[in-house]
């Protein structure tokens, strides 16, 4: 016999969203951050930080390949959306908070990496589109 899909399972989907998206949402800042303190002082070889950022634009990708993953298996996510509704949210809220993630994770790849000020400026474009996740301590 198997195990029935429930809101407890839904409630695990929706909390493993939030630690992936808050997540994400931390690791852009300090990533960009990072690397613009290292472009600005030139401590790190420029191609290094390009592999960098390539690597980590990959992993942004992929994280957020994960909710696709999730919303394709229609069974599941309709349960996941359902228990999304019963706490309030709404889909255009979730539609503005990744329209702004997937814009940065896309965009990053392909950025003009060729120069420590063109890495600085990719950066300034990361730490301008996604603020600081809302937290109740300095994190």
């Amino acid at each position: 016999m198997a195990v029935p899909y429930t809101r407890l399972q839904a409630l695990k989907l929706l909390l493993q969203i939030e630690r992936n998206l808050n997540g994400l949402q931390f690791d852009f800042r300090a990533n960009a951050t990072t690397w613009k303190a290292a472009a600005q002082a030139q401590s790190i070889p420029r191609a290094t930080l390009e592999s960098q950022m390539n690597s980590a634009a990959a992993a942004y990708q992929e994280r957020l390949g994960w909710l696709g993953t999730l919303q394709a298996n229609g069974a599941v996510w309709s349960v996941v959306a359902d228990l999304w509704t019963t706490i309030g949210g709404t889909g255009a809220e979730f539609n503005d908070l990744m329209t702004p993630f997937n814009a940065v994770a896309n965009g990053l790849g392909p950025a003009d990496k060729s120069t420590y000020a063109k890495i600085v400026t990719a950066c300034n474009q990361i730490l301008a589109t996604i603020d600081a996740p809302p937290s109740l301590w300095p994190e």
